[in-house]
């Protein structure tokens, strides 16, 4: 395998606000010349990245920063985010924003360096959460439930068609799974928490696991690839977790035992009575039956994903969800 062993000089990162942009920014800073673009910058990083307020939805300005920048790498964070029951937002604003936006900004980076090397952050809703093999792997065939998912999905479709087509050759397409950090955890919180964290629940059993990521893993994943880069065309879906899946009893324990999530009690609910919320929910939102009825797999069965493919590149994690809040 020849790697690319050229200085990387130009890095554009999308999102740079963002939960996952900014600690790319502060990160790669390091070691590249690092835009950070956003439409709306919450800070002024001048000495450390050049900071570009641009909405990803303005062709012209994706145009404009990727002329005067002429990125070797573009990683895109920006994207509209998971929906919530009582969100409006339309299907075609999710397209607009996180589909067509994505292969707006490859074809301006393209234009101006033909071997970018594209990393766009996906994610595994992309497979559905009706799932009946124990671990799902990047082959698996994919089942999106709700708008943001169906929207990821196409943006990828979007990049690979690109790739089929010779325009972009370098390609990684990361499906993350929820992402958390001892600053902000809700993606693994709303699998234990009452509303508002009065008490922990305990779904069924409490067994049941679900695949996480620290976002210093992924960070150090993406530095590891830029770092590892192949010269040669590529395309590439992956997986990115952390080593190993938490069952929901392991998180309750974990958030025990931290000044951040200090010890509550721990109210048991049976998995009848969330399969009858979410019959009800679905009746009162139609138009989002499937959406809701998601739901339920995610608090009572396993969402595992195979994250071989991440460590086959040589990567090795560093932290996981004890070491970040214990240790």
């Amino acid at each position: 395998m020849q790697i690319d062993d050229r200085p990387m000089k130009t890095i554009l990162i999308t999102g740079a606000s963002g939960f996952i942009g900014q600690a790319l920014c502060q990160e790669l800073s390091l070691q590249y010349k690092v835009i950070g673009l956003d439409r709306g910058l919450r800070s002024n990083n001048q000495e450390i990245w050049v900071s570009v307020k641009a909405d990803i939805e303005d062709e012209n300005a994706l145009k404009d920063v990727c002329n005067k920048y002429l990125p070797d790498v573009v990683i895109h964070c920006a994207g509209l985010a998971h929906q919530k029951i009582s969100s409006k937002t339309s299907t075609n604003l999710y397209e607009k924003i996180n589909s067509i936006a994505t292969e707006k900004l490859a074809n301006a980076a393209v234009s101006v360096n033909p071997s970018v090397y594209f990393i766009f952050l996906s994610s595994i809703s992309v497979y559905g959460e009706d799932f009946r093999k124990k671990i799902i792997k990047e082959t698996d065939q994919c089942f999106p439930t709700s708008s943001y998912a169906v929207s990821k999905l196409d943006a990828e479709n979007r990049l690979g068609r690109l790739y089929a087509a010779n325009v972009l050759k370098r390609i990684d397409l990361l499906r993350l799974a929820p992402v958390y950090d001892v600053q902000w955890s809700l993606n693994l919180e709303k699998r234990v928490f009452s509303p508002r964290k009065m008490f922990y629940l305990r779904f069924g059993s409490g067994e049941q696991k679900m695949s996480a990521l620290a976002r210093q893993n992924l960070v150090e994943f993406i530095g590891f690839r830029l770092r590892h880069m192949e010269q040669q065309p590529f395309y590439n879906i992956i997986n990115i977790c952390d080593e190993w899946p938490y069952s929901f009893n392991e998180i309750i324990e974990i958030f025990q035992k931290t000044q951040y999530q200090p010890e509550k009690r721990v109210i048991n609910i049976p998995l009848w009575l969330v399969r009858l919320s979410i019959f009800f929910m679905g009746l009162l939102f139609k138009n989002r039956s499937v959406w809701i009825h998601s739901f339920y797999n995610k608090l009572a069965k396993d969402l595992v994903f195979d994250n071989q493919k991440m460590s086959n590149t040589g990567f090795e994690h560093k932290v996981d969800l004890r070491s970040l809040f214990i240790n």
